[in-house]
């Protein structure tokens, strides 16, 4: 994929507007795109719930 490097003169109201007509999905994917700590922090985490459900370190929701 080639990069491609785009200039955009907004003010930041024009600018929060657009992104307010973003899907849900869209907005998901901007915010882990501008934000790529926040993506692999939550990868992590993920992947640590994974292993502790796997070996039973985990309760039921119903339990609580």
């Amino acid at each position: 994929m080639s990069k491609v490097t785009l200039k955009v003169d907004l003010e930041f109201e024009e600018l929060k507007k657009v992104i307010s007509r973003l899907s849900e999905d869209e907005k998901e994917a901007l915010f882990f795109e501008l934000n790529p700590a926040w993506g692999k922090a939550l990868e992590k985490m993920e992947k640590e719930a994974i292993r502790e459900d796997e070996e039973g370190k985990t309760v039921n929701l119903e339990d609580i």
